[in-house]
């Protein structure tokens, strides 16, 4: 009988034990570091891909993504007259070029950035001409954020597992050209992308409840044997 007091006194002191040894943060919500990849689009119609580590699940429970992008950008918005004399475009619908620079993940999150250049209305001379001119410089995109649970995030989950970020670009154009004018746009973009994640640390009761789990099993043997 004696023995089976002491294994009750000693699950007693496990469930302390762990309770007292619980981690400092136990409960809190924590962001892991940023990690960060570059992307380099050589014209403004072009994709690329770019991977990150999973999140790892030893650090706890992950309850959100977090991703956001810097972006250096120039946009070219240019016309062609094929004739031989200057040619008015721009009328009534004034030239303008845009383009749509999207950062996305897994489960629709996504970040996007528009530029466009400054409309045009005039005279083009014969030839190639560029009308406007639009650029970032650095330009910071503002974090967006995707919220949930293990279960729903986990597209993010694993130490060893890449999570692909997709960048892409998309040129349009628009307004009222000459029958002899040709119009395009051209660019260039880079920048870096950035991915951390939200976690929550175990809570202390969930430690206490598995050193409980053993006083009551220890309880429940010793109770058998007295039987």
């Amino acid at each position: 009988m004696k023995k089976q007091i002491l294994s009750i006194v000693a699950a007693i002191l496990a469930c302390v034990a762990l309770s007292l040894h619980a981690p400092a943060q136990a409960g809190a919500i924590l962001n892991t570091n940023w990690q960060s990849a570059a992307f380099n689009l050589a014209s403004i119609d072009d994709d690329t891909t770019l991977s990150f580590h999973g999140f790892n699940s030893g650090l706890g429970s992950l309850i959100g993504v977090v991703m956001k992008f810097s972006l250096s950008e120039t946009l070219y918005d240019r016309v062609f007259n094929l004739g031989s004399k200057a040619s008015n475009i721009g009328n009534p619908s004034q030239i303008f070029a845009t383009s749509i620079i999207t950062v996305s993940g897994p489960l629709g999150l996504q970040s996007v950035n528009q530029l466009s250049t400054t409309p045009f209305r005039g005279k083009v001379p014969s030839g190639l001409s560029t009308i406007a001119t639009a650029s970032l410089s650095n330009h910071q995109m503002a974090p967006v954020q995707l919220n949930g649970t293990p279960a729903s995030l986990a597209s993010y989950i694993g130490a060893n597992h890449q999570v692909t970020i997709s960048v892409d670009g998309l040129g349009v154009q628009s307004g009222s050209l000459a029958r002899n004018v040709l119009t395009g746009y051209d660019g260039t973009a880079s920048g870096v992308v950035y991915l951390r994640y939200i976690y929550q640390v175990p809570e202390p009761a969930i430690l206490a409840l598995f050193g409980l789990g053993l006083l009551l099993l220890g309880v429940m043997s010793w109770r058998r044997r007295q039987g």
